[in-house]
């Protein structure tokens, strides 16, 4: 569809929330940690479960880092299946689909938020990463889905999209910092709240997709892309994948390259640099969760925004994927920052320095992640938009994966060092 037309306010407005659904959830299942670490405490202790003196058990030492790898597995192999399901099952079930299996999964996350597991702690940490595995999986077809519609419509459409998802992030962070500042005295109330708020965002989804999809505008870009069934156009075998791919591969590197080198070092590394300054509740408290994860993630939104004002470098510009990976830098730069018993060299010793790396570094993970989402449609034939937008997804798993998984040797580099 031609950039220059403007989508409806109501479709730019539903893919806003569309975007929250996608990484909602996931966000908060981070956000929850005290929840979790509650869940799987050790019983005998009591009260005392999170005191200065208390150890914490081999599930609980477990439980994120295998969160963690079990999300990013099946988020990222469920990506690259998202290629192979658009072109065989047709978008409203396809969506409704996914949304419903989210909806159930954080529907049982909550249900089991209300019961008391103490006795079968064991089966519940295996039951949550089976629902979190379902979950990754199915949140990733639905997001590989959106950027496949998305590439459809008007350009400022997959801005609305990607803001939204940046939006998840910064309602998360602030959540964490309201908790803190209540006192998390209740950690399942508080992990209650987190988890009706993505079931009411899912349902807000389901009915607002719905919504759209009888919005004559909607019904009218989509109608460009041919019937799937009786087209002998659309990119069913390898050749046509490839072929696909062939013409958004800079982009789609451009657009894992920044995935990559962010989960490098975020949050893995950030959550060891500490502030500089006096002991207290700036520095004990509230410093990693406003600096490292709100200042990132506003970061992060504005750099999605960036887009709609400002698109440079060019589409064919070798300069965008050059750009993109020359984020290691600033990667590189944070890992100089202060940090309490770290065995890695430390140049930066203000507060200020790593405020403004991660501002940075969050502005310029949004804008390489949304820029190559713009620019995508324009290399492809219509029909071939939303197998393209999936690509561009998968590519961006692989990322995440890759990220992910050197990301313990950052760890071991910048050395944080048990008391």
């Amino acid at each position: 569809m031609n950039s220059a037309v403007k989508a409806p306010l109501s479709v730019t407005l539903v893919l806003y929330v569309l975007g929250i659904a996608a990484l909602l959830p996931w966000n908060f299942f981070i956000t929850a940690d005290s929840f979790w670490q509650y869940k799987l405490r050790n019983v005998t202790l009591g009260d005392a479960w999170d005191s200065d003196n208390s150890t914490l058990t081999p599930l609980q030492l477990a439980f994120m880092p295998s969160l963690v790898v079990i999300s990013n597995v099946f988020c990222s192999a469920f990506l690259l299946l998202t290629s192979y399901f658009v072109t065989r099952i047709r978008e409203v079930p396809r969506m409704l689909v996914t949304q419903g299996a989210m909806l159930l999964c954080m529907g049982a996350i909550t249900i089991f938020a209300f019961v008391n597991t103490d006795t079968w702690q064991t089966a519940f940490f295996v039951l949550v990463l089976i629902i979190v595995a379902v979950l990754n999986g199915f949140e990733a077809v639905f997001q590989g889905s959106l950027y496949g519609i998305t590439g459809q419509l008007p350009s400022h459409c997959t801005n609305a999209l990607v803001s939204g998802m940046a939006w998840a992030g910064v309602f998360s962070s602030v959540a964490q910092i309201i908790s803190l500042a209540i006192g998390d005295a209740d950690p399942v109330r508080t992990g209650i709240i987190y988890f009706c708020i993505a079931d009411a965002f899912i349902l807000l989804a389901i009915a607002l997709y719905y919504y759209m999809t009888r919005i004559p505008f909607y019904k009218d870009a989509l109608s460009t892309k041919e019937d799937f069934v009786t087209t002998d156009k659309q990119p069913t075998s390898l050749a046509d994948y490839w072929r696909v791919f062939k013409k958004v591969w800079r982009l789609s590197f451009t657009m894992g390259m920044s995935l990559l080198v962010t989960l490098a070092i975020f949050p893995a590394v950030q959550v060891y640099v500490t502030s500089n300054t006096p002991d207290g509740p700036w520095k004990d408290v509230y410093f990693q969760p406003t600096i490292t994860f709100l200042l990132f993630n506003i970061g992060d939104l504005v750099g999605r925004e960036l887009p709609r004002f400002l698109r440079w470098p060019r589409a064919r510009s070798w300069l965008l994927p050059t750009l993109s990976c020359c984020r290691i830098i600033i990667a590189i730069l944070i890992m100089f920052c202060y940090g309490v018993d770290k065995t890695f060299p430390t140049l930066f010793y203000s507060d200020g320095v790593y405020i403004f790396l991660n501002l940075l570094f969050g502005v310029t993970n949004g804008y390489f992640g949304c820029l190559p989402l713009v620019y995508y449609p324009d290399f492809v034939e219509p029909f071939e938009k939303e197998l393209a937008g999936t690509i561009m997804g998968a590519v961006m798993g692989a990322g995440m994966v890759i990220g992910s998984l050197i990301s313990p040797g950052f760890v071991a580099i910048w050395g944080p060092q048990d008391k």
